[in-house]
């Protein structure tokens, strides 16, 4: 029973972790794409699929079943070359006002392309309402319009129109013009690659933040020489030094800080024998130690008592920042054969994050917190990688084509995220089964 309380928490605080750093990462894609006029239809937490939500401008924010994950539904993200037969097929839609699937199929035969295909980018791009009906199939709807109205006069200036109502389209170019500067397709490239970016700007500036106000908040822990234990059995402690005392001087030394007396200690031979002069309720008393041995250094064992010193906030962030500068190194050993095993092998799946987010939860929430800022940081670093389906390998994709004016064939970037995505799979599955042998099977 303990054992299965224990999965529980360690999936339920899991999934709390990555839910927690893919909603920062999708929420700065999200921001990006509407501060451009961006339609973003949907905004979940959880893989894709049946959902649960509410409706806010035009967004649908929510959860779906399996929260392992999260999207933004951007509008024209479907790569490659544009449809040439969108406009024939919003203006066909706009005749009829509604359409289910069997029209659409009958239609094609006159049409002579694929309708469906290119009512499916439509309603991407939010255009069109797509409604599912039974049997997998589907009814496209022309959306609801409402007119402007002239001011201090009930005389629209733009004629009204329910969902699915059939209506005029004199220019169907000029609405489907409208319509594309509301996608991602109809930005620009450093729009495009900014709204790319923003996910990984957001995994930062949220690690950035949560270190700042850590720091700040605790502060330095800074060793003094007061002592906080005595190890049983040290020197110290068969001489009757005591935890609580303070250190004076050794060997008539005198000691000012921490730093001081592990530096005095070190001039010593393990075996020696020096005075240690403490200070124990208001006065002094020296005591003589025979220091001991550790890893071949002398020691006296004791460990010091912590005090905390404010920080400023210019030196937290600065220290924050530094952070991240310390996990891309890492990140790019991964690329140097000389250090990709030891990487590779203090590297955990989503087993052992799991496990870690349980035992940071356990000490409270700051240490969570500081474990999700430092997952932020990683993940969002890794998904700077230029290798397809990463965000990284999509600015690679939308900078070539912005260089050579050319688009890339679906088919190129689709083979090339495959097998990107296999070497991700073969490298997540190694790691799953280093985390199964560390955890799991070794308690």
């Amino acid at each position: 029973m303990e054992t299965l309380l224990t999965g529980i928490e360690i999936v339920f605080f899991g999934l709390i972790m990555f839910s927690l750093i893919v909603f920062v990462h999708e929420l700065g894609h999200f921001v990006a794409a509407r501060a451009f006029g961006v339609r973003v239809s949907e905004f979940m937490i959880g893989l894709p699929g049946p959902n649960i939500g509410f409706t806010f401008k035009g967004t649908k924010f929510g959860v779906t079943p399996i929260l392992l994950g999260g999207y933004a539904l951007i509008a024209g993200m479907e790569g490659g070359k544009e449809n040439p037969n969108l406009v024939h097929a919003l203006a066909w839609l706009a005749r009829q006002g509604s359409a289910d699937t069997a029209a659409v199929q009958n239609a094609e035969k006159e049409l002579g392309f694929d309708l469906e295909e290119a009512l499916d980018i439509l309603h991407g791009w939010g255009s069109i309402v797509r409604v599912r009906l039974k049997g997998g199939l589907y009814r496209y709807d022309m959306p609801d319009e409402k007119g402007a109205v002239e001011p201090d006069s009930s005389k629209s200036l733009v004629s009204s129109y329910a969902l699915g109502e059939p209506r005029p389209l004199p220019d169907p170019t000029a609405a489907l013009d409208v319509e594309r500067r509301k996608t991602y397709r109809g930005l620009g490239w450093f729009k495009r690659v900014l709204i790319l970016a923003n996910g990984v700007i957001f995994n930062l500036l949220f690690a950035i933040i949560v270190f700042t106000t850590v720091l700040m908040v605790v502060g330095d822990q800074q060793p003094i020489t007061t002592l906080d234990a005595v190890a049983a059995d040290s020197p110290a402690a068969l001489a009757g030094i005591e935890a609580g005392d303070t250190l004076v001087g050794v060997d008539g030394t005198p000691i000012d800080n921490w730093e001081g007396f592990t530096a005095v200690i070190a001039t010593h031979q393990p075996g020696e024998e020096v005075r240690v002069t403490v200070e124990r309720d208001g006065h002094e008393r020296s005591f003589p130690v025979v220091l001991g041995q550790s890893e071949g250094r002398a020691i006296l064992g004791v460990t010091a008592s912590l005090e905390r010193v404010p920080i400023s906030f210019t030196t937290a962030a600065g220290t924050a920042v530094g952070f991240i500068g310390i996990v891309a190194q890492a990140i790019l050993q991964l690329f140097n054969p000389a250090t990709f095993s030891d990487v590779v092998s203090q590297s955990s799946s989503v087993i052992g994050i799991s496990v870690e987010a349980r035992n940071a939860a356990e000490q409270g929430f700051i240490p969570f917190i500081i474990l999700a800022a430092a997952l932020s940081i990683s993940i969002g670093l890794m998904n700077l990688l230029p290798i397809p389906p990463l965000d990284g390998g999509k600015i690679v994709v939308e900078t070539i084509e912005r260089v050579t004016r050319r688009h890339i064939p679906v088919r190129i970037i689709s083979g090339i995220s495959v097998t990107c995505f296999v070497l991700l799979i073969a490298l997540f599955l190694f790691v799953t089964n280093q985390d199964i042998h560390r955890y799991i099977l070794g308690g």
